[in-house]
């Protein structure tokens, strides 16, 4: 019984460990992405702050969880908890150079797991190398499509 317990609860911790893996994994691997990646992979930030050639944008998350274990005749346990991150890039001249949380963000054992979900959508598919934007005054080529026109009966004079 005791030994059904202890293996549920510790499968139960192995979710959080891995979402420390993951928001450790993004403090090195989105170093050096540009702004316009890390918007296109992560979203547009909560906040954004500039300062000279500085940005800083943030990134707000929170999580709660619920787990329990019932037996029949005998009862349950049960383990709710929960947190919040915000998750800070730093980026200068256009590219990442630093990602850090702070909050309530580690969950039990598992340093930095609440900001997992923040990061995990650049991670699982890094956003593509982005086309440079067209100079001031050029315009981008327009292809204009009509729809068809309907056919004109023979001998109707068109308008």
């Amino acid at each position: 019984m005791r030994r059904m317990i202890l293996l549920t609860l510790l499968g139960l911790g192995g979710c959080a460990v891995n979402d420390s893996r993951v928001a450790l994994k993004a403090q090195h691997q989105l170093v050096g992405l540009t702004e316009l990646q890390l918007e296109t992979c992560a979203g547009v930030p909560d906040e954004k702050a500039s300062f000279g050639g500085t940005d800083i944008l943030t990134y707000y998350a929170t999580s709660t969880s619920s787990t329990g274990l019932t037996i029949p005749l005998i009862g349950g346990i049960s383990k709710s908890y929960g947190g919040y991150c915000h998750t800070i890039f730093r980026v200068d001249d256009g590219k990442v150079t630093s990602v850090r949380y702070v909050g309530e963000k580690d969950a039990v054992a598992a340093v930095d797991a609440f900001c997992a979900n923040t990061v995990r959508g650049c991670l699982a598919s890094p956003p593509p190398d982005t086309p440079a934007a067209p100079a001031m005054g050029a315009s981008p080529a327009i292809i204009e499509t009509r729809p068809p026109q309907p056919a004109q009966p023979p001998g109707v004079p068109t308008a």
